[in-house]
C-alpha cells in the first residue's frame, strides 16, 4: 500500500523535530562553559540530554512513520505528547522570563493545534488501515 501524503509530511515534519534537536545538543556542548556560568535553574548538562533523548527518539519514530510501521504511529502519538507535556514543565518550572506570562496563551494555542492535528491524522480509520505491524 501506499503511503498517504499527509503521513509523508509528517515523517518530514518528525524528522526535522529530531534534528533540531540534535542541532540543540551541538550547541549544548558548544556553549557548555557559557551556559553553565549563566544563573539558571538547572544544568547545561540536562539540556544535551534531553535534546539527544528527543532528537534519536524522533529519528526513529520518523522512520517508522515512513517505512508505514505501527510501532511508529504509536510511538509518535505518545512521544510527542510527552515532548510536549516536557516543553511545559521546562517552561513553567525551569524559566525564569518574564515574557513567560504574555507569551502563554499563544504557546498553549500551539501546543494544542500541534497535538490536535497530529492525533487527528494518526487516529483517523483511513490512515490506521495502512500501518502494519
Amino acid at each position: 500500500m501506499s503511503r498517504p501524503v499527509s503521513v509523508t509530511l509528517l515523517a518530514f515534519g518528525v524528522f526535522c523535530l529530531a534534528v533540531f534537536n540534535l542541532l540543540g545538543v551541538i550547541n549544548g556542548i558548544l556553549r557548555y562553559s557559557f551556559v553553565s556560568g549563566l544563573p539558571v535553574k538547572v544544568s547545561p548538562l540536562y539540556l544535551i540530554v534531553s535534546n539527544a533523548f528527543w532528537g534519536l527518539t524522533f529519528v526513529g519514530l520518523s522512520f517508522g512513520l515512513w517505512r508505514l510501521k505501527r510501532w511508529g504511529r504509536i510511538g509518535v502519538l505518545v512521544a510527542l505528547s510527552l515532548y510536549v507535556a516536557q516543553s511545559w514543565f521546562n517552561r513553567w518550572v525551569l524559566s525564569r522570563a518574564d515574557y513567560m506570562q504574555v507569551s502563554a496563551p499563544f504557546a498553549v494555542f500551539l501546543s494544542a493545534v500541534i497535538l490536535g492535528i497530529v492525533w487527528g491524522l494518526l487516529l483517523r480509520c483511513t490512515i490506521r488501515d495502512v500501518f502494519s505491524d
